[in-house]
């Protein structure tokens, strides 16, 4: 999985999101998309995508973050999050589509951030 994961991300890989690294758990974040004739393409479909971090409580955001998209990436789309040390238990992750200025879709989720262990999520955008 984790092989894919990287074709997946091609150019982003130094993008590998770290919220202030401090070696404790990480979350595997993957971002799908579809829309009514299945798998959005990129850059036809989605040329960019905005990936906001917050505490569960949404009241500190840990992370803001904009992706160009090109033609050498594919959905699904895989990103590292690594808690740092004002990360609490639980963070809520949010990520948004875009073509050019218009949102093409967007998905959360809150997930647990677990102390020495690798956990995994997965963000499904739908166009209509």
């Amino acid at each position: 999985m984790r092989a894919h994961a990287r074709r997946g991300w091609a150019g982003l890989a130094l993008g590998l999101l770290l919220l202030v690294a401090c070696g404790r758990g990480a979350v595997f974040l993957t971002i799908e998309a579809t829309g009514p004739d299945g798998a959005l393409r990129i850059p036809d479909d989605v040329d960019r995508v905005e990936v906001r971090v917050v505490g569960a409580d949404d009241a500190e955001v840990l992370l803001e973050k904009e992706y160009a998209l090109t033609q050498e990436h594919r959905f699904p789309l895989t990103l590292g999050l690594e808690p740092g040390p004002t990360t609490g238990e639980r963070i809520r992750v949010e990520v948004r589509a875009f073509k050019g200025e218009q949102a093409v879709g967007e998905a959360a989720a809150v997930v647990p951030i677990t102390p020495q262990q690798e956990s995994t999520v997965t963000l499904r955008i739908l166009k209509d």
